[in-house]
């Protein structure tokens, strides 16, 4: 069968939604299935192809989706694909709804990834796999109350749905160190807020006190600030950076603790059972900070467009050394991050779409 997925990945929206989507594509039948991705630009070209799947680009803006709307549609109805999933906050209610219909007259199902509830989406099946998913069932079903004509689509709630890349399958339970000296510092694939450059330099401003300490940086590939980090990060022993990773679920695993932004990284972290320190960079995270910190996995520093790079930066660093000294607290989250995320979201996913 064919699945389609619209979804971009740029300097200003970073790469979760292409991550994501490949994920679930990965977790397809590699021997029965093709997946097309439907970007409307060749940023993520190479990695589509590389992942083994086929890339449509549209040309046109990725904030403005109704102007790929009638060439979606063509291709829709012209290739009928089994399923269809969309995910980008520059959908409109226009757009899912016309997209909907064509879907429907074709056969095929259509699916979005949600975590803001903007409108009632039109849609079959709606996916919002954070962790506060499953607390909105109720304000998902109120969206659609007051509208007769959409029906709520079969909702797919909660980390159960997260979609991890296989690496993240099947790990082994981690033994939790209680020497902790390794910290993972990820700032997600474009890094606008320059935390990354932030970062390093706080370890460098912590002089002989962060010495015993090695840290690990993930310089995502679309991060602007790679050669200013190069050059801060020559002059400190202990600071290694790690650009185009290819195993980053190896990495989780070797560290102690990590650092990162509140977007889909949290649960990679949690399938690796790596305790974290984490911060907000933009308003779509804000929910997942704040439901990971209430339940207890991960520690919520703050955002950045409120503290400022430079002070988060020094209160993230300092955090994540302070967690690494407790190991009682690092046990119990491990243990809590163990029983939320396994990484076998995206076959759920696969499955559910398959009996529906």
């Amino acid at each position: 069968m064919i699945v389609f997925f619209c979804c971009d990945g740029n300097m200003n929206i970073g790469s979760g939604h292409i991550m994501r989507c490949l994920s679930i594509a990965d977790s397809t039948d590699a021997q029965e299935d093709e997946c097309w991705f439907l970007t409307c630009d060749n940023v993520f070209e190479n990695i589509i192809h590389t992942h083994g799947h086929k890339n449509f680009i549209l040309n046109t803006d990725y904030k403005e989706l109704n102007s790929d709307l009638e060439s979606t549609k063509k291709l829709v109805e012209k290739y009928k694909p089994s399923v269809f999933f969309v995910d980008s906050y520059y959908v409109t209610d226009f757009y899912l709804s016309s997209l909907y219909s064509t879907c429907s007259i074709a056969g095929v199902k259509l699916v979005y990834l949600d975590d803001i509830l903007s409108f009632p989406y039109s849609c079959d099946v709606l996916i919002n796999y954070n962790i506060y998913g499953p607390d909105k069932e109720r304000e998902y079903k109120e969206l659609y109350s007051g509208n007769k004509n959409r029906k709520v689509p079969h909702l797919l709630l909660g980390t159960g749905y997260a979609p991890l890349r296989k690496e993240f399958q099947n790990l082994p339970e981690r033994i939790v160190r209680r020497d902790a000296a390794n910290i993972l510092v990820s700032t997600g694939g474009a890094d606008s807020m320059h935390m990354g450059l932030a970062l390093v330099q706080a370890v460098i401003n912590g002089g002989e006190i962060f010495r015993t300490y090695q840290f690990d940086f993930i310089i995502g590939p679309m991060n602007g600030d790679l050669e200013k980090i190069k050059l801060l990060a020559s002059k400190v022993p202990n600071i290694t950076l790690y650009h185009n990773v290819t195993s980053m679920s190896a990495l989780m695993q070797k560290c102690d603790v990590a650092v990162s932004a509140a977007g889909s990284t949290l649960y990679e972290l949690c399938a690796t059972q790596t305790p974290a320190i984490t911060y907000i960079l933009a308003d779509n995270q804000i929910q997942g900070a704040e439901g990971f910190e209430r339940q207890g996995i991960l520690k919520n520093i703050g955002d950045v467009r409120v503290k400022g790079c430079e002070n988060l930066a020094e209160e993230l660093i300092w955090s994540a050394v302070g967690l690494s000294c407790e190991y009682e607290e690092r046990n119990r989250i491990a243990v809590l991050q163990r029983s939320i995320v396994d990484g076998m979201g995206g076959e759920r996913i696969m499955e559910v779409l398959s009996h529906l």
